[in-house]
């Protein structure tokens, strides 16, 4: 079984060769399709920016489209802009749990533990008895924090409430190992 470690690694390689996959196969694929055999006037519209898609989805007030954004730019590791979408998913639905949790795993992922802890307790505040949330937090606290104590007690909460799954199982490792550190 991979580590978080290990497995949060494996993730960011897997995104970037993705990322680049991708766009190697459409840079490739436009080529090859739009090799005319007489020059052809340009009369598309330049692609609207992932700004200015953030900034039309606020204004229509449009939560499905904003996560929708966010879920994309996190998939394409363009960590900037999928926070400034869930952001602007909380400006319009404050207690939208699914954009919070976005953000939790966002800047878990980036190491920006304080602010991924404020999301997860903002979370736990309104629903104590959140899984992912309890998880991560969990995870938080040991990785980012090193309260070994505080995240022994969040996992353990989470396995009893969870009880079986992949990460139920890193869990019970990471408190067997964060309870021989306290």
């Amino acid at each position: 079984m991979l580590s978080l470690r290990k497995r949060k690694k494996i993730i960011k390689a897997v995104f970037w060769v993705l990322t680049i996959a991708l766009g190697v196969g459409l840079v490739g694929s436009s080529v090859i399709w739009t090799a005319p055999d007489k020059p052809v006037k340009e009369t598309a519209a330049p692609q609207e920016t992932v700004d200015a898609q953030i900034a039309k989805a606020a204004a229509r007030k449009d939560v499905a489209a904003l996560l929708s954004i966010g879920g994309q730019c996190q998939a394409q590791n363009d960590t900037r802009h999928a926070a400034a979408a869930y952001q602007q998913v909380l400006r319009l639905a404050p207690d939208n749990t699914a954009a919070r949790l976005s953000l939790v795993e966002l800047y878990f992922m980036n190491n920006e533990y304080d602010r991924a802890l404020e999301q997860a307790e903002a979370i736990l505040k309104e629903n104590p008895d959140h899984q992912k949330a309890l998880y991560y937090r969990g995870l938080i606290r040991g990785f980012g924090k090193k309260d070994y104590a505080g995240a022994v007690t969040d996992l353990e909460r989470f396995v009893a409430l969870a009880r079986s799954g992949q990460e139920v199982e890193e869990a019970k490792d990471l408190i067997k190992e964060w309870a021989a550190k306290q």
